[in-house]
């Protein structure tokens, strides 16, 4: 609630600042991405989903995540 004890009769109060949500944003900048999609019995899906969220947790992104760490692991072995 506001403090009107520091108002004038037709003053209106002092505006507060707030930090701007937009900019304060922790998600880091990445570049563009592209769809990926992959048919695969209804068993394997399963198992990747629970895999996705013992990893990362239970929320959007999660079998991104996991498939990202795949793709990391595999393109980092030597041939």
């Amino acid at each position: 609630m506001a403090n009107t004890s520091l108002l004038k009769k037709g003053v209106p109060p002092a505006r507060e600042t707030a930090r701007s949500v937009i900019e304060a944003d922790p998600r880091p900048a990445e570049t563009k991405k592209k769809p990926l999609q992959v048919m695969v019995p209804p068993d394997i899906f399963d198992a990747f989903s629970a895999r996705a969220g013992e990893e990362f947790g239970f929320t959007k992104g999660a079998k991104s995540q996991l498939f990202m760490a795949m793709w990391k692991a595999y393109s980092s072995m030597k041939p």
